[in-house]
């Protein structure tokens, strides 16, 4: 990515939640009417907090690695597939 911020729209093709984003990674700046977040920022969040939590469930649910699971948590869709794609992106900048 060229840019140095995260708009609504980009994070929301990555999966994220609309909804959920403020809570996810903190007060958006606004440019030109639109929310942005510092890449910094999301990485960090992703990085530090998101990519931990995934592993934890990974190896909770070891045993079925080739089982799609679907969650459900305060309205949010958490999808397998979703996290999977999170910790890939992860571990990619962190190589």
């Amino acid at each position: 990515m060229g840019k140095d911020y995260y708009s609504t729209s980009d994070l929301v093709a990555l999966g994220y939640v609309s909804e959920r984003l403020t809570s996810m990674f903190g007060e958006p700046d606004s440019v030109d009417g639109e929310s942005h977040w510092d890449v910094e920022t999301v990485f960090a969040v992703e990085r530090d907090v998101l990519a931990p939590a995934a592993r934890v469930m990974f190896d909770a649910f070891a045993p079925e690695w080739n089982t799609r699971l679907s969650m459900q948590a305060a309205n949010l869709s958490l999808g397998w597939p979703q996290m999977e794609q999170m910790l890939s992106r992860v571990m990619l900048r962190d190589s």
